[in-house]
């Protein structure tokens, strides 16, 4: 009866440690398809409304690393008002590749920046490489996700059956 219930909790814990492996592809799908909504947003925001960037991001809400990435952009924004070099922080954003900072960081430099028609022309544009990058990052949790998770309660397993 000991052994079947430490086996039990053998499996559960190594599936939980491919649960907890797989947070970074989570995290990266999330992150992009909050980026993907964002520009979605903004190219409305940027053909209708045209309010200020602060009063346009404070409407909608995120979740996750991309809430914390945008509070501390727009935080730099207001600190930072005069000069025209905006730094961009990636803090809590481990999960990201440095192309994915580079483009990222491009992006959130344009915005804002120059009139309404050239910037509907920019995020327009980059509305599918935003795309892209969020099919690349689902596609990577599906594949890479599922497998940690797996690989965890097989290895649990392998656990059990060597411990009986």
């Amino acid at each position: 009866m000991v052994k079947f219930l430490l086996g039990i909790a053998i499996v559960a814990f190594t599936s939980y440690c491919g649960f907890v492996f797989a947070k970074k592809y989570r995290k990266r799908k999330l992150f992009f398809l909050q980026l993907k909504e964002f520009n979605e947003r903004f190219l409305s925001e940027v053909s209708y409304y045209r309010r200020p960037l602060g009063e346009f991001a404070s409407n909608y809400v995120y979740k996750g690393e991309f809430q914390n990435f945008l509070r501390n952009f727009f935080a730099e924004i207001d600190a930072l008002s005069q000069s025209n070099e905006r730094e961009i922080a990636f803090d809590d954003c481990e999960f990201l590749k440095a192309e994915d900072k580079n483009l990222i960081e491009d992006y959130f430099k344009m915005l804002g920046k120059g009139d309404s028609a050239s910037q509907k022309t920019y995020f327009s544009a980059a509305k599918e490489r935003l795309a892209k990058l969020y099919g690349d990052a689902e596609s990577e949790y599906k594949k890479y996700g599922d497998l940690y998770v797996k690989l965890g309660f097989l290895c649990g397993l392998l656990i059990l059956i060597l411990i009986i």
